[in-house]
């Protein structure tokens, strides 16, 4: 549940994992890189109603910004979580990258509706939601967790129980590990 500002650097192939060198020329790393800062990059604000992981007296909305300022999180007096376009995270953790090839986690089959793989928005919103955790998000993480689960059961994840789990028994001392390594920081600003 790391989440990244994304930072794409351009070169000779258009895209990250391989680096400029020389005149003009690209040569790739011989094992690729070994670990995934971000699989995902959202390319719309995405919507979700957590207004029942709210306390009752939660009426004015707040925002989140992430270390450089940017606005990531938002949250409106109706209970609608709104992250932001241009918000990167890795998907269900965790993930490290051999060869090219991504190991880990599964994020799930494609939904039938959205096209993006069946845990993609409840990873999402999770991520966003425990990235804030620290910085007076009004949930708990056991909330957050159970926002987890209500869109993996939106999106008919057959393991969502399992996945689930694995963030209750888990996603604390993750958390904390991603937090000490990465150092995240933000803050909670006016909507």
């Amino acid at each position: 549940m790391n989440v990244h500002t994304p930072s794409i650097e351009p070169t000779a192939h258009g895209g990250p994992g391989h680096a400029a060198h020389g005149k003009g020329q690209a040569r790739e790393s011989r094992m690729s890189q070994l670990s995934v800062k971000w699989i995902f990059i959202l390319d719309k604000d995405f919507v979700f109603n957590v207004r029942r992981h709210l306390p009752s007296d939660f009426s004015q909305g707040c925002a989140f910004v992430d270390r450089s300022g940017k606005r990531r999180l938002e949250l409106h007096p109706d209970g609608d979580a709104k992250v932001l376009a241009g918000y990167a995270w890795d998907g269900c953790t965790p993930k490290f990258a051999l060869w090219d090839i991504v190991l880990g986690i599964p994020d799930g089959i494609p939904n039938n509706t959205t096209t993006k793989p069946k845990a993609y928005y409840a990873s999402l919103l999770h991520d966003a939601l425990y990235q804030f955790l620290d910085m007076e998000l009004p949930m708990s993480r056991a909330d957050a967790d159970r926002v987890f689960l209500e869109l993996l059961t939106r999106d008919s994840f057959g393991p969502r129980w399992i996945y689930y789990s694995a963030v209750r028994i888990f996603g604390g001392s993750f958390r904390m590990f991603t937090r000490w390594k990465r150092s995240h920081a933000g803050k909670r600003v006016p909507l």
